[in-house]
């Protein structure tokens, strides 16, 4: 059974410099604070593949893994899915940056996900796990987005 998780989040900071720097995926351990680091893979103008690699969990075991993403500058959207074993069965993700009034920004992702059969945690749980998970690192998004965009007007940069 698919599972359909939507979290969003407004950052007070102008849609160019949000879509800017959420698409920066060199920057993603800065920026998101789950990944220790990133690897490009491939990329072909707007789609790419990349490893992530999370910091050691509490046991000492780091967990890696590969996304596909196809991005679409014009409407600020992408589509993402994960590739490979994990817990998950499958996970597609959906995000968009919308413009509030030149000065704030709508980011919102869409996931879609579903355990597989083997896994000893339900959809429930993850669901659970991933929605607390998602809503923290755009909090953290949000954040440090925002330091940029401060920065930028104290320096006389705009957004």
């Amino acid at each position: 059974m698919a599972v359909h998780i939507t979290n969003e989040v407004l950052i007070g900071a102008p849609v160019d410099l949000t879509w800017r720097l959420a698409n920066d995926i060199g920057h993603w351990p800065d920026l998101f604070g789950e990944y220790a680091s990133v690897r490009l893979l491939h990329r072909d103008g707007a789609a790419s593949r990349f490893q992530l690699t999370a910091p050691p969990d509490a046991r000492g075991r780091v967990l890696t893994w590969i996304l596909e993403q196809l991005s679409d500058p014009a409407r600020r959207t992408v589509h993402a899915r994960r590739i490979g074993p994990g817990p998950l069965e499958q996970l597609s993700v959906r995000w968009s940056c919308a413009g509030i009034g030149g000065v704030a920004t709508r980011l919102c992702w869409i996931q879609d996900f579903a355990t597989r059969p083997d896994t000893p945690i339900d959809d429930a749980a993850m669901m659970s796990h991933l929605d607390f998970g998602s809503s923290t690192r755009l909090d953290l998004l949000r954040r440090r987005i925002e330091s940029v965009a401060r920065a930028q007007r104290l320096a006389g940069g705009g957004g």
